[in-house]
């Protein structure tokens, strides 16, 4: 933290100084110096805590047996215990579960060793066991009505269909083990699949043969590009939906856009954060998967979990997304002004415009909620139907 110890560093490493401590320059080619004059003289020295810039004993620093101050042994930052305790209670009455050393420029988040020797041992627990919540319990924490802005039951519920439907083509190509050959290739299935590996973005394609014995299937992509052993694992089959013609856009589409300015086609690239039109008409933030500067049109990963794998240029705006969640602690900030670098009271550090919506890791924790209570209900649906059939049967 700079000179955090003020008034020491004018004393110390200067010529005539010794060991820290200012002592005469006519003394320094003497043997005569005791330790017990060098305490004396540094007994004299004053140094400030970083926080309340009181002034103190440099003694009362680096003696480890007082009780008078507090040190944090990664970054050797050292404050009056009193002062440091107030820090300490203050963030975590914040709601903050993770501590920075106030240092300057210091980044370290004190350990759960350091926090235990600040509070007491009932406040040490609750902190404990904000520390220890789920991102669920963080999130749910919020207030309801900026829950309620970030649209999450939309969100849960998409990506909640969109799994579902994942499942339901894992299950459907190697059940069904379908063989494409000339007569049926009338009905080209049309899919969604990874190109050249297990893992990526997906782009859409059409099935032209199905390996069974390998599990893989030929797939020839949209841009032209092809794949001849695409795992079926990696692919997801795609419902017959009427997709707009990207040639003619409706007027109604772009004088709701009047106000925003579109960007301009180098602008528009892979992972850049976007606000966008669906192809119902309504707009969502999302993130760009992949661009086809030929047919100018772009493949959008949206924050609601829907996709749209060929959204005009012509519809895509900057992000106007003002309100996400921290990716660390889940809490919800609305961001009015100022640049992308933001700083959660949490400590994380990330960019606004890199940060989805709602943290990966949050959509999982919900949706898994919400697949658990659809097997919960299908099972109590079981149970009174089989109760019902044996009552039916009992003479």
């Amino acid at each position: 933290m700079g000179n955090w110890f003020g008034r020491r560093s004018s004393h110390y490493g200067r010529p005539g100084s010794r060991g820290g401590v200012l002592v005469d320059s006519s003394d320094s080619d003497s043997d005569s110096d005791s330790s017990s004059e060098e305490s004396m003289v540094e007994d004299l020295i004053t140094g400030s805590c970083p926080i309340c810039f009181e002034e103190k004993q440099l003694s009362c620093f680096y003696n480890p047996e007082s009780n008078e101050n507090f040190q944090i042994t990664p970054c050797n930052h050292r404050f009056c215990k009193e002062c440091f305790s107030t820090h300490v209670n203050t963030v975590i009455d914040s709601g903050t579960w993770q501590v920075r050393c106030p240092g300057e420029s210091c980044s370290y988040v004190l350990s759960a060793k350091d926090v235990k020797s600040i509070l007491p041992q009932p406040k040490y627990e609750e902190w404990k066991a904000a520390r220890n919540k789920s991102y669920y319990e963080r999130f749910m924490s919020n207030d309801q009505e900026m829950r309620d802005a970030l649209k999450v039951d939309k969100l849960v519920s998409k990506e909640v269909k969109k799994r579902k439907r994942a499942e339901e083509a894992k299950v459907y190509w190697k059940e069904k083990r379908l063989k494409l050959d000339d007569a049926t290739r009338g009905h080209v299935v049309r899919v969604k699949a990874t190109y050249m590996g297990s893992s990526g973005p997906r782009y859409n394609g059409t099935v032209l043969e199905v390996d069974d014995q390998n599990e893989t299937a030929s797939i020839a992509y949209d841009d032209g590009d092809f794949w001849g052993f695409a795992p079926l694992t990696s692919i997801q089959i795609l419902p017959r939906l009427h997709h707009m013609n990207t040639e003619r856009i409706s007027q109604e589409y772009e004088d709701a856009f009047d106000e925003l300015e579109p960007l301009e086609e180098h602008d528009i690239f892979v992972g850049k954060r976007v606000t966008a039109r669906l192809r119902d008409g309504s707009f969502y933030p999302g993130v760009i998967t992949s661009v086809n500067k030929k047919r100018k049109t772009a493949a959008i990963d949206y924050d609601d979990g829907d996709e749209w794998d060929s959204c005009p240029f012509q519809l895509i705006r900057e992000d106007q997304s003002s309100i996400k969640c921290c990716p660390q602690c889940a809490v919800i900030i609305h961001k009015y002004d100022g640049c992308d670098s933001m700083t959660c009271l949490c400590g994380e550090n990330f960019n606004w415009t890199n940060c989805r919506t709602i943290p990966s890791k949050l959509l999982d924790e919900l949706v898994e909620r919400e697949l658990k209570k659809t097997i919960l209900v299908q099972a109590k649906e079981m149970v009174v139907s089989v109760v019902a059939s044996d009552l039916a049967v009992t003479p």
